[in-house]
């Protein structure tokens, strides 16, 4: 049976444009689990805190869609690195799909979280410095409702996909050892 080990190829990192907009798109993303958690499952009840939590959740979401599209031009421009030789195809496969699906999630879920905040009422200021433009205003309870529940489900996906990110980054740094992981380091 093969080593799992593949032999480090020479290493060509992503460049440092991608390397900081991913980190910095991880370090949001991780403060919007932790904003939406905090007012989705822990009630701050009524007043500035909750205010300050729903903006933040918010604007950060907006920046997380902004930082996207700069990835993509980037991304586009620039190319990404190839995966070592030996890569068996599904997992180049997953890691494709993967990357596409996380590009798409963080792409829609703020969309649907501005129309969510929209349809409740809600105007949305970014980092309370200006006003986004609202692109349906007040809508009907049962469309607030289906846009909330989106949200939420976008949220489980999002979920679900940097969980198999990171366990792709695992398996290529503690099992493959191929050097894969310093691609984005």
């Amino acid at each position: 049976m093969p080593s799992m080990q593949a032999a480090p190829a020479a290493i060509r990192p992503y460049a440092s444009a991608m390397r900081w907009i991913h980190w910095m798109t991880a370090a949001l993303v991780l403060l919007l689990f932790v904003f939406g958690g905090w007012t989705h499952y822990f009630d701050p009840g009524e007043g500035l805190l909750k205010e300050l939590l729903y903006n933040l959740h918010q604007s950060f979401g907006i920046t997380v869609w902004l930082l996207v599209l700069i990835r993509i031009v980037v991304r586009l421009s620039t190319g990404a690195p190839k995966l070592p030789p030996g890569t068996p195809f599904l997992i180049r496969a997953a890691a494709s799909l993967n990357h596409l699906a996380l590009y798409l999630v963080l792409l829609v879920q703020p969309i649907v979280g501005l129309l969510d905040t929209n349809a409740n009422g809600f105007p949305l200021y970014w980092f309370g410095l200006f006003r986004v433009p609202s692109p349906i205003g007040k809508q009907p309870d049962a469309v607030a409702h289906a846009l909330d529940g989106m949200h939420w489900f976008g949220a489980l996906a999002l979920l679900l996909l940097v969980g198999s990110h990171l366990a792709g980054a695992a398996y290529h740094g503690l099992i493959r050892r191929d050097g894969v992981v310093r691609h984005m380091l």
